[in-house]
C-alpha cells in the first residue's frame, strides 16, 4: 500500500508537467508567442540628454511626456528608460521599417508622410526602402524629441522678400532650425531681442522637399501673450470648404484651453483684434493670422498646409504637453528587420547547434538515461518559451539577443544538474546497490548540489539585473529564470522519472542503462526510501 501510494505521487508528479506542457504547446498554438526586442526585430534606439544639472524628478516628467507620445505610436513594447542623472534612452522595437515605397516606371520611389517623393530616393528597390526607412525615422525622433513649447504672440511687424528691408534688417543671432526638412516652416525674430537670439527657418516654397532660403516672410513678434501650459486637448480635423468658417481648409489643429488659458485668450484677441496673432511652436511660426474677433470660447487652430500625419503627430504632441526641459539627440541607432532576423536565426542556429552536440553526447555516454534527459531538456525549453511570452504580454518583456544568450548559457546548466544527479546515482551503484535502493540516497545528495549552484547562478543573475541597465538586464533575467526553471524540472520530472524506471526490472537489467551491467531491480522496500 505505501510503495502504491508513493507511486501515485511520482506519477501525480508528472501528469502535473504534462498537463504545463500540453498547456504551453496549446498557447503556441493559439499565437502565444515572445515580444521580440530592438535587436531580433529591426527598430529604432535613440538616447536623449537634458541640460546639465537638471533634476532627476524634471527628467522622469520628460520620460513620461515621451512615453505618452510613443503610446501613440502603437508600438508592441517600448523600452524608455532614464540612464544616469539627464539622459533617457528610448527603444522602439519594430520600427524603421515603416516608410512607403511605389513604383514608378522602372524604378522605386520612397514617399514621405506630406505624400511627395522623398528627393534623391529614386532607383532600385533597396535604395527607395532605405530612403524611407531614413524618412520613417526622422517621423519617430520628430515626435518624442520635439519640446512642443507652445505660444501665442503678437506680430508687431512682417517683412516681406520684396521690401527693400528684407535683405537689410539685421536678425537676432539665431541658430538654422531644421527639424523636418519635409515640413514647411516660417521664420521670424523678435522684438526686443530675447537672450537666447532670433531663430531663422525657411519654407518649402518650391515643393521638393528642401528649405528654399529668403522666400519667406519674417515676422517680428511681441511679447508671449499665452503658453502652452494652458492647453487642455488637441485634436486634428480636416476642414473642406463647404464647412469652414474661418476661410481655412485642409487639415489642422483644434485645440481648447482651460478656464485660465481661455480667459488669457481671450483678453489677448481682443487686444489684437484687426492685427496678426503668431502661433509659435518651439520656435517656429505656424501659423500668423490676423485676428476678426475676440475669441471667447477657449479654442483655436493651428493651420500650416498640414498633412494628415503632420496634423495627426501635431496633435499628439500638444496633448501630450511640452516637456519640461529641452533634450538634445546625443545617439541614435536603427536596426534594419533584415538584420534583426539574420541576428534571431544566428542565436537560435547557436542554440539548436549547442542542443544537439549536448543531447549527442549525453546519449552515448548515459545512453536510457540520456533519453530521460533528452525529454527533460524539451520540457525545460517549452516552459522557458512559454514564459518568456506570458512575460511579454503580461508586462511587455521583449526578448533580445542578450536574452537569447542567456537561454542558451543556461542550456549547460540544466544540463549540469542531470550529470550532476547521475554521477552520483553511478557512484551508489559501484558500492554495491541496486539501482532501486540507490536512487533516492543519491537524488538527496545531489539535489542539494543542485539546489546550491543554482542559487548560486540565481542569485548572481538578480544582482546582475538590479545593477546593470539595457541588453545585460535581457541577459540576467532570462538566466534566472531559465535556471529556477530547471530546478522545477528536476524536480517534478527527472526525479518521478527516473524513480519509476529503477522499479522497473525490465529496464534496471537492460545493458543501455547507461550504469553498470547486471543491475537488478531491488523487490524489497527501502526503509525511508520513497515509493
Amino acid at each position: 500500500m505505501r510503495e502504491m501510494k508513493g507511486t501515485g505521487r511520482l506519477v501525480l508528479s508528472l501528469v502535473v508537467v504534462g498537463v504545463l506542457v500540453l498547456g504551453s504547446v496549446i498557447g503556441f498554438m493559439t499565437s502565444l508567442r515572445p515580444i521580440l526586442g530592438l535587436d531580433l526585430v529591426g527598430g529604432v534606439s535613440v538616447v536623449l540628454s537634458g541640460p546639465a544639472g537638471t533634476q532627476k524628478d524634471v527628467m522622469q516628467k520628460a520620460l513620461d511626456k515621451i512615453r505618452e507620445r510613443v503610446d501613440s505610436l502603437g508600438v508592441a513594447e517600448p523600452d524608455i528608460s532614464l540612464l544616469g542623472d539627464n539622459f533617457i534612452q528610448v527603444q522602439l522595437p519594430g520600427l524603421g521599417g515603416q516608410g512607403k515605397t511605389v513604383k514608378r516606371g522602372t524604378q522605386f520611389c520612397a514617399i514621405s508622410s506630406t505624400g511627395k517623393t522623398i528627393p534623391n530616393s529614386c532607383g532600385n528597390l533597396a535604395k527607395a526602402k532605405a530612403a524611407a526607412e531614413a524618412q520613417s525615422v526622422a517621423k519617430v525622433l520628430q515626435l518624442i524629441g520635439t519640446t512642443a513649447r507652445l505660444e501665442e504672440r503678437e506680430v508687431t511687424s512682417e517683412l516681406r522678400p520684396s521690401s527693400p528691408a528684407y535683405k537689410t534688417t539685421a536678425l537676432t543671432a539665431g541658430v538654422l532650425k531644421t527639424n523636418d526638412p519635409f515640413r514647411a516652416s516660417k521664420d521670424f525674430t523678435e522684438s526686443p531681442p530675447l537672450s537666447n537670439g532670433g531663430i531663422v527657418t525657411y519654407q518649402d516654397q518650391n515643393n521638393d522637399g528642401f528649405f528654399t532660403n529668403g522666400l519667406d516672410t519674417k515676422y517680428v513678434l511681441g511679447p508671449v501673450g499665452l503658453t502652452g501650459s494652458h492647453l487642455k486637448s488637441a485634436s486634428a480635423q480636416f476642414v473642406s470648404a463647404s464647412t469652414s468658417t474661418s476661410g481655412n481648409t485642409g487639415w489642422l489643429v483644434v485645440f481648447t484651453l482651460d478656464k485660465i488659458g481661455t480667459t488669457q485668450f481671450a483678453d489677448l484677441t481682443t487686444r489684437l483684434v484687426g492685427k496678426q496673432l503668431a502661433i509659435v511652436l518651439d520656435n517656429v511660426v505656424q501659423s500668423a493670422p490676423t485676428v476678426q474677433s475676440a475669441i471667447t470660447g477657449g479654442s483655436g487652430q493651428i493651420t500650416g498646409n498640414f498633412s494628415e500625419t503632420q496634423a495627426k503627430d501635431l496633435s499628439v504632441i500638444l496633448s501630450s504637453g511640452a516637456l519640461p526641459v529641452e533634450l538634445t539627440r546625443q545617439e541614435v541607432q536603427t536596426v534594419s528587420p533584415t538584420l534583426g532576423k539574420q541576428s534571431l536565426k544566428q542565436g537560435l542556429l547557436a542554440g539548436v547547434v549547442g542542443l544537439i552536440a549536448l543531447m549527442l553526447y549525453l546519449a552515448f555516454y548515459y545512453r536510457l538515461l540520456g533519453i530521460v534527459t533528452w525529454v527533460g531538456m524539451a520540457i525545460w525549453g517549452t516552459f522557458a518559451f512559454a514564459l518568456v511570452s506570458l512575460l511579454g504580454h503580461a508586462v511587455g518583456y521583449a526578448l533580445t539577443l542578450a536574452g537569447v544568450a542567456g537561454i542558451i548559457v543556461s542550456l549547460g546548466i540544466t544540463a549540469d544538474s542531470y550529470i550532476v544527479f547521475y554521477e552520483r546515482l553511478k557512484d551508489e551503484v559501484r558500492h554495491g546497490k541496486s539501482l532501486r535502493s540507490a536512487v533516492v540516497p543519491a537524488f538527496k545528495r545531489s539535489w542539494r548540489t543542485i539546489v546550491a549552484a543554482d542559487t548560486v547562478t540565481i542569485t548572481a543573475a538578480l544582482v546582475l539585473y538590479l545593477l546593470a541597465v539595457g541588453s545585460v538586464r535581457g541577459f540576467a533575467l532570462t538566466l534566472g529564470l531559465s535556471t529556477a526553471l530547471d530546478l522545477f524540472v528536476v524536480y517534478f520530472f527527472k526525479r518521478p522519472t527516473v524513480f519509476l524506471i529503477s522499479r522497473s526490472p525490465a529496464l534496471t537489467s537492460l545493458r543501455g542503462m547507461g550504469l553498470r551491467s547486471g543491475v537488478a531491480a531491488d523487490p524489497l522496500p527501502v526503509a525511508g526510501g520513497e515509493r
